[in-house]
């Protein structure tokens, strides 16, 4: 083999090299059926600890507003608009409802009597549909209780 022979088969091999390819391609898209798989899954998880919060921050409103109520209902027992307004007032969700009760049924001065504010509110879930199909997990009821010592 000559000098020139050697130098022009590797301009042939030079030129006509080409890169490998990379083994990356072969998996094109596969992030993406990963992404469709998991994804689901992750909002769920994302709206299940939504659903959480909701129900703990929506509860302790309502715990702290039958407080209230049963408060100012141990100050005016006979005021059951007043003690309804001061539950509402206090921040408790929206189609929330309050019953008050006394017992005795009729206070007088003297007695020793106590008053029960009790405050309940359906809770509807972001996640209704599937927790209702998979779970049989639906709307439920949350109740915040409040009693105290009548002062009169």
């Amino acid at each position: 083999m000559t000098r020139g022979s050697k130098n022009n088969r590797l301009k042939e091999i030079a030129s006509n090299w080409r890169p490998r390819r990379r083994r990356a391609n072969r998996f094109k898209g596969q992030s993406m059926v990963e992404l469709a798989l998991a994804l689901p899954t992750l909002l769920l998880l994302l709206l299940g600890t939504i659903d959480i919060g909701r129900v703990f921050t929506g509860y302790i409103e309502m715990r702290n507003g039958a407080f209230e109520g049963a408060r100012y209902g141990a100050r005016v027992p006979t005021d059951t608009m007043g003690i309804t307004n001061a539950v509402i007032d206090h921040g408790v969700p929206s189609n929330t409802s309050v019953s008050v009760t006394t017992d005795p049924t009729t206070v007088t001065l003297g007695t020793d009597a106590t008053i029960t504010v009790v405050v309940t509110h359906t809770f509807t879930p972001i996640t209704t549909g599937f927790l209702n199909k998979f779970f049989g997990i639906g709307e439920f009821h949350l109740r915040a209780t409040a009693t105290m010592q009548v002062m009169t």
